[in-house]
């Protein structure tokens, strides 16, 4: 079992992942959250594997939260920007997805794919 973690400034997303992972019977979702601060915490807490992070917050963005992480789970940044970030380069993101190009066969191969590396 592949457990995840999903941090969005968007409930209606994370609602869409929450739906999306449920019909997986190899990835549990453990919770999302909709405040960085307060996902950070359950992720230190509940030590997940991958973690779904937005780029995009208000307060803490996607780069600042994964700052805050001495461990970290292995990372799929989802943004609705149509590059990658430069800074990927400089802190270690195991995939990159865009919102436009979302669906639930595209996160559940990210999840996998992440996992297998």
């Amino acid at each position: 079992m592949i457990t995840c973690i999903a941090i969005d400034d968007d409930p209606l997303f994370l609602q869409t992942i929450e739906t999306y992972l449920s019909e997986y019977e190899e990835i549990d979702l453990l919770g999302t959250y909709n405040n960085p601060v307060n996902g950070i915490m359950q992720v230190v807490k509940k030590k997940p594997d991958v973690l779904l992070l937005d780029l995009d917050m208000p307060y803490l963005d996607g780069f600042e939260t994964l700052d805050t992480l001495d461990k970290k789970p292995k990372i799929i940044m989802i943004s609705a920007h149509v590059n990658q970030p430069v800074k990927k380069q400089i802190i270690k993101i195991d995939k990159y997805l865009r919102k436009v190009a979302f669906n639930k066969e595209v996160l559940r191969k990210a999840v996998l794919s992440v996992m297998n590396n």
